[in-house]
């Protein structure tokens, strides 16, 4: 795509976005900016409003097997309860609307959904949206996200796992307060937290097929009164791994050792999984595809040595459909994702539409 019109209206429209953020799944201001952007820049798609997200489709000559693009449109919720795009989700989605503006010019050999979805920051989003793979029948479904500390433009591929599995565990322990020289009359949490801390760094240090990761986030206990046992205890933790078996025997085993600690111990126990993702697990097939396509496009190419640590919730499709999660880089020295200094780099626009254009053309479209 050359500098014209058209990005300049999909650089216009991420410059939006980026000052209009919203908290995940709430993100009214924003589905409206970019449907009405849709709406005013095409004539061949057709929109389906579904609450808390919307679909495009831009119908193929085949209806069987479609293929499937998506965005995010959520911004990051900071420490002072105010969201900002500290992620880029606002050009992914300036990303995916621009790519409209091409679709809406082309006949397909296929169907062509693109997706613009709520909620990845929570996890949330992709679990409601993915029930289109099922209803569509869809049979393969591309994603990006940019990433700071490769060159902008380069494209980054996974034939595997490319961003790990991940929960946050809050185990709430529930026992007796006493009096601090007699702690025999109550029921301490304290050491049950301790053993299970001691438990997950365990499983952390067993030779594994890939990541396996514990990290203490938070642990309360008691008080600040010297005389006092503490009765109530809570310790949150966050899992995650590169293996989706690895992380079910991971965050399982973590959740049994809690509740038999409670029981030997006498203690109740509560405990819930907070922003759980999958595991992003590509098709290689889908993922060769991509690399054709980089390929055909001199675009240079990077193969980390082990996929992202962080979660993308891109896994729910994925366990649904083939398909594949690439990474487009946006800068050697560009500021780290969730920091006050970021803002997607609008370079990197018209790279990316030009690889969702090279998929679309290597079915042949016409």
């Amino acid at each position: 795509m050359e500098k014209d019109h058209n990005l300049e209206l999909i650089e216009r429209l991420r410059k939006e976005l980026h000052n209009n953020p919203e908290m995940s799944m709430k993100e009214v201001k924003t589905k409206r900016i970019l449907m009405d952007f849709i709406k005013t820049h095409t004539k061949s798609l057709e929109i389906t409003d579904k609450g808390l997200w919307f679909y495009v489709l831009k119908k193929g000559k085949d209806h069987s097997s479609p293929i499937a693009f998506r965005a995010d449109y959520d911004a990051v919720t900071c420490a002072d309860g105010c969201p900002r795009h500290l992620c880029g989700h606002d050009g992914h989605s300036a990303v995916l609307a621009g790519f409209s503006l091409w679709l809406d010019t082309v006949q397909p050999e296929k169907d062509v959904y693109l997706i613009f979805q709520p909620g990845e920051e929570n996890g949330m989003g992709a679990a409601i949206c993915s029930s289109l793979i099922e209803e569509k029948n869809i049979g393969e479904i591309y994603g990006f996200h940019n990433i700071p500390g490769y060159e902008c433009g380069e494209v980054i591929l996974l034939n595997h796992t490319f961003a790990c599995a991940s929960t946050g565990l809050e185990i709430r322990f529930s026992g007796k307060q006493s009096h601090a020289a007699y702690p025999e009359n109550g029921v301490n949490p304290a050491n049950a937290i301790a053993e299970i801390i001691q438990s997950m760094n365990e499983v952390i240090r067993e030779q594994h097929k890939g990541i396996v990761l514990g990290t203490v986030i938070g642990i309360e206990a008691g008080s600040h009164s010297y005389g006092v046992s503490a009765g109530e205890g809570t310790l949150r933790l966050t899992l995650r791994a590169e293996y989706q078996d690895e992380y079910d025997s991971f965050v399982s085993g973590i959740e049994k050792k809690a509740e038999e600690l409670a029981a030997d111990s006498g203690l109740s126990v509560e405990i819930s999984r907070i922003e759980e993702f999958p595991a992003t697990i590509n098709d290689k097939g889908c993922v060769d595809k991509l690399r054709a396509v980089a390929d055909k496009l001199n675009r240079k190419t990077a193969y980390p040595d082990e996929p992202f640590r962080w979660s993308e919730d891109f896994g729910y499709y994925l366990q649904k459909t083939r398909g594949a999660f690439m990474g487009i880089g946006c800068g050697v020295d560009h500021q780290a994702l969730h920091t006050m200094e970021y803002e997607f780099e609008d370079e990197i626009i018209e790279s990316v539409i030009e690889i969702y254009k090279g998929l679309l053309i290597s079915d042949r479209i016409q």
